[in-house]
């Protein structure tokens, strides 16, 4: 029995190599207990999280955003992985506070993505400039607020809090368990989860976006459980990695054209004529029906294939 007030220490951030400024992978072992492999699997994600976040401070480039986004949907995949063991509660308050940051860190993504997709608009459309140039003040607001909800000792608090709980109750539910077993299991059922959402999607020659959406996730789910599990799991998954990532890369150009129009759709922009607004919704809506047809046709033929 794991004593509860023993004095468990903090997990500290992982250092990052100044090259790549990505934490150091601590070493894990393929005969390594279900307890753990959580450990040597969460702690480097949280480090990066936290180096992230206190990042945001002082870079407010896209893609800072968008890796710290990553990391909070990755820590959701593992926290679902092991929720057999960690149960409802600790794995529902934890997954849903990693929502919530990903969601507020995705809002200068978001809004990058926007831009980028009006300029390319814009070079044919010339009355489409006062949008774009709209979109770049949102952006600057939306960064303010990214900075002002995601404080970096409150969000390093946080990690450590549910870390260690996870820690605790696995080492008391789960310690002597091997990991194989348990990996295979839950990569199986990840594959069944997005066969059938990939067959759902299918089953009517016109696809919904809200079905595009959850075979995003689920794929999204299925490749990082894959790349965490793959050294305790038989056979190379590599190749089905690459595939998950080509998918991927489909639906989520799909997604930014979604997404956006959403996004326009329901923002106000005061300097803005509405007739310059609904152009861009049109220009949108043409690309975002484009764009569906090539992941449709991505989604079809991985149906029977996960």
């Amino acid at each position: 029995m794991v004593d509860m007030d023993a004095d468990w220490p903090l997990p500290r951030p992982l250092s990052l190599n100044k090259e790549n400024r990505r934490p150091a992978v601590s070493s894990i072992s393929d005969t390594g207990s279900v307890a753990s492999t959580f450990s040597s699997l969460a702690i480097p994600v949280v480090a990066e999280a936290v180096q992230r976040a206190k990042g945001l401070s002082t870079h407010c480039e896209a893609e800072a955003f968008h890796q710290l986004r990553v990391a909070f949907r990755k820590l959701r995949a593992l926290y679902w992985a092991y929720s057999p063991y960690l149960g409802e509660e600790v794995t529902a308050q934890a997954t849903e506070e990693f929502k919530r940051l990903a969601a507020v860190a995705g809002e200068t993504r978001d809004w990058d993505i926007a831009g980028d997709l009006l300029t390319a608009a814009q070079k044919s459309r010339a009355s489409m400039q006062l949008l774009v140039a709209a979109t770049r003040n949102k952006r600057a607001q939306a960064v303010v607020h990214s900075q002002r909800m995601i404080k970096s000792d409150d969000v390093e608090s946080f990690l450590n809090d549910v870390l260690l709980r996870a820690q605790v109750t696995l080492a008391s539910r789960c310690n002597d368990l091997p990991i194989q077993g348990f990996a295979e299991n839950r990569i199986r059922r990840a594959q069944r989860s997005l066969r059938k959402r990939s067959k759902y999607a299918s089953r009517n020659e016109s696809v919904h976006e809200e079905d595009l959406h959850d075979v995003r996730k689920a794929g999204k789910k299925l490749r990082y459980l894959l790349e965490f599990f793959q050294p305790f799991i038989n056979g190379g998954h590599t190749r089905t990695i690459k595939e998950l990532a080509s998918v991927q890369n489909k639906l989520g150009q799909f997604n930014d054209i979604a997404a956006s129009e959403t996004l326009i759709r329901g923002t106000s922009f005061e300097s803005v004529p509405p007739e310059v607004v609904q152009e861009s919704l049109q220009w949108l809506e043409k690309q975002k029906c484009r764009r569906m047809r090539a992941a449709s046709q991505r989604v079809r033929s991985i149906a029977s294939d996960v």
